[in-house]
């Protein structure tokens, strides 16, 4: 079975290191030329209110607000020798440069407020200042939705204001954008929703219907910590299926009609990246533009090219500046050879790119590789779902990009049980040595892409399918029968690598999670398999094929 290789004693140290002093983090103090309000109350149409701190430009005038709501305490800062213990505890493969004044995944007040904007940092309510209330304090709810959309039409009419206000911020920061925005606030002018999860079933909890069970039980305790009512891990255990609890966090996408700058981290895969393809390929915004990296998330968000761009973006559509925005490139795609290293930036004008070419790779199980062509004998490969894998090469004859999402369609039989969680991974070799690259949180030992599924979750939801993107609902469970020979269907995490004639490509199939949830760094683990078989037919009849969304140089 394929597991990730562990860190080096060197590694070991240089991150333990990093946690007693994160040296890429340079925190500076905020410019003394800019006012700053705190605990300032907005009121919500409850009655009560939510505590903000408030940042102004040092010059007289009327500027737009960006808002950001917080899910923990916005006055827990950088500052008396504290630091987000993110930062120490995830790896930073880049410099980051922000105030003393930044609160964690939200926009730096010392950089907008300079350029020209009131930065608003707010206590989700029962959180930091912000009063409780009557109502428990749950995750996402229609009541918190409902207080940052009060919130934004108060920004928009201050005497400060120039009536536009816009969303701004990372992960959670990004997550409550998509409801408000689909609720068309007046005062709503843009937003800026830099990664995050649009389905917390199909994008975090349950990815592919399999059970997340490592970042999701120490964040459910953090937040109880804090003052949460919920405990999200009970609800994610007590909620197997995608049911009506679920779907009552699901946003209406095509509602949303503001413009919109996304990201797509190939890096924060089962988590954000599927979710923010989502909102970005199904958002009803006329204008809308996409960025996609595969790095640290914060380094890449407080980076100067990505500040440079939101203010480009706000600028126009907060300031009615004449910049250039509406002839921007729609989407910024980088490409990665290593784990490290940028191949190349450019634009394109759709995502997925327009140039793309979807090619068949059929498994031959027999040969154990990939096959250009449907001429291959059939085969039964099985493996251990408790133990074992099967894994599947090719060897490129030509340099070639995979950008997007590839799909996996499997027919397979179960033995010794009648339900299975089978994970699908992706490798590239490179002169007969695995490539890594950087995952979720900085973590820097991932893989090209991965995806999961729960084969009694497996039906297909035909009427949001595509020939290239299968749509599942999750919300019935089918176990197989003794046996039956069933098609599953998967989606991996979308991705972009350039492959070099000569290098190899490697599909792997287990039972288990292809990272340990025990490494440093990498807090994600999912419910693997304890029993049973796999057996995984490939023949002309029941044609299991990876299809690849290709692009040769």
């Amino acid at each position: 079975m394929f597991v990730q290789k562990k860190n080096s004693p060197k590694q070991i140290f240089s991150k333990i290191r990093g946690l007693i002093n994160p040296t890429n983090v340079i925190v500076k103090k905020i410019s003394p030329s800019i006012k700053i309000l705190r605990d300032v109350h907005i009121p919500i149409r409850n009655g009560s209110y939510l505590s903000a701190n408030i940042y102004m430009p040092s010059q007289a005038g009327k500027f737009p607000a960006l808002l950001s709501l917080h899910p923990a305490r916005k006055d827990v800062l950088c500052k008396d020798g504290y630091m987000h213990i993110q930062f120490r505890f995830a790896r930073q493969p880049g410099k980051i440069n922000i105030s003393d004044e930044t609160s964690f995944e939200a926009p730096d007040p010392d950089f907008w407020a300079t350029n020209g904007y009131v930065v608003i940092n707010i206590d989700k309510r029962g959180f930091g200042l912000s009063p409780k209330g009557e109502i428990p304090q749950a995750f996402f709810d229609q009541d918190e939705i409902q207080n940052l959309y009060d919130a934004v039409e108060w920004a928009g009419v201050q005497p400060w204001s120039n009536g536009n206000v816009g969303l701004l911020g990372v992960s959670y920061l990004a997550i409550n954008q998509y409801k408000v925005a689909a609720m068309n606030p007046p005062h709503l002018k843009a937003i800026c929703p830099w990664e995050g999860v649009s389905d917390l079933y199909k994008d975090w909890f349950y990815p592919g219907g399999v059970r997340e069970d490592g970042f999701t039980p120490f964040f459910s305790g953090r937040i109880q910590q804090f003052g949460y009512a919920m405990d999200l891990r009970k609800e994610q255990t007590s909620h197997e299926t995608r049911d009506d609890w679920w779907q009552s966090f699901v946003p209406d996408y095509e509602k949303i009609t503001v413009p919109m700058l996304n990201c797509i981290s190939f890096a924060s895969q089962m988590m954000h990246t599927r979710g923010s393809q989502r909102v970005y390929q199904r958002a009803g915004s006329e204008h809308k533009w996409l960025y996609t990296y595969r790095g640290g998330e914060w380094t890449a968000y407080y980076s100067t090219e990505v500040n440079a761009l939101m203010l480009k973006f706000f600028d126009h559509f907060l300031k009615g500046f004449d910049n250039g925005m509406l002839e921007h490139p729609k989407v910024r795609l980088e490409i990665r050879e290593f784990g490290d290293e940028v191949r190349e930036v450019r634009y394109e004008n759709q995502w997925p790119p327009e140039n793309i070419k979807w090619t068949p790779f059929y498994l031959d199980g027999k040969n154990a590789s990939l096959s250009t062509t449907p001429d291959y004998p059939n085969f039964e490969s099985t493996f251990d779902l408790a133990k074992d894998s099967l894994q599947y090469s090719y060897i490129f004859d030509k340099d070639t990009e995979i950008v997007g999402s590839l799909k996996l369609s499997l027919y397979i039989e179960l033995e010794d049980c009648e339900d299975a969680n089978i994970f699908a991974g992706i490798q590239k070799f490179h002169n007969g040595r695995e490539v890594n690259f950087d995952g979720t949180y900085g973590f820097p030992n991932d893989i090209v892409t991965k995806t999961a599924m729960c084969v009694a979750l497996r039906t297909v939801n035909e009427s949001l399918s595509t020939a290239y993107s299968p749509e599942h609902d999750f919300d019935k469970l089918k176990p197989i029968k003794k046996g039956e020979v069933v098609k599953l269907e998967l989606q991996f995490e979308p991705s972009a690598t350039f492959f070099r004639k000569g290098d190899e490509l490697r599909l792997v199939l287990q039972g288990q999670y292809f990272i340990s949830g025990l490494k440093i760094n990498q807090p994600f683990t999912y419910k693997g398999n304890t029993k049973g078989r796999c057996k995984v037919y490939s023949s002309l009849k029941l044609r299991s094929e990876l299809l690849m969304p290709v692009i040769e140089k």
